[in-house]
């Protein structure tokens, strides 16, 4: 059952085509910005920019989550007014707004971490290429990358700014009352 509802929640997310490539892509560049972040906390002595801007990417990762979520169930109220209308289940509607929210956070996650592959691929080839401009033995440790723990630890947190996003949308779920779907729109 749940399987099913994360299938259908994936379509459903893929239909808003505009919604989700935004948010998608705002997620994308919060990952990196914050990966970014904590690998400067890790490679320089001075803390002061590196951990202001780490706070600023978590700051701004919060509000988009809870941004998004609310968007969601605020555009598709009458979808779940209709789906309690039709006997659907608070738990299943959460569910489905759960795998919505879910689904962008991983594929802003998988964005990163192919962007990063092609990037150190792109630069292993440029360096091992060229030799005579960038030294001959010029190693991996030198290439300018953000390196995948960071990124892991970044998804992790980034995850737990979902589930607070899913308790937001799971509150404004529960006070969607299936009336609004019987009522008229537009006499």
């Amino acid at each position: 059952m749940a399987f099913r509802l994360l299938k259908k929640s994936i379509m459903m997310v893929l239909r808003e085509k505009k919604q989700f490539t935004v948010f998608c892509l705002m997620y994308t560049i919060l990952i990196f910005w914050t990966s970014y972040s904590i690998e400067l906390v890790l490679k320089t002595s001075d803390l002061g920019l590196a951990s202001t801007s780490f706070f600023m990417a978590l700051a701004v990762g919060i509000f988009l989550s809870l941004l998004y979520s609310w968007i969601i169930v605020r555009r598709n109220s009458k979808t779940i007014a209709t789906l309690k209308c039709i006997g659907w289940t608070n738990k299943d509607i959460n569910t489905l707004i759960s795998g919505f929210i879910l689904f962008t956070t991983f594929i802003g996650f998988f964005i990163v971490i192919e962007v990063l592959f092609h990037y150190a691929a792109f630069f292993g080839y440029i360096y091992a290429t060229n030799p005579a401009v960038f030294g001959t033995p010029y190693y991996i440790e030198n290439l300018p990358l953000v390196s995948l723990l960071p990124v892991f630890v970044t998804f992790i947190i980034f995850l737990f700014f979902q589930i607070l996003a899913i308790l937001l949308a799971n509150r404004k779920i529960l006070r969607v009352r299936p009336i609004i779907a019987l009522k008229r729109v537009g006499v």
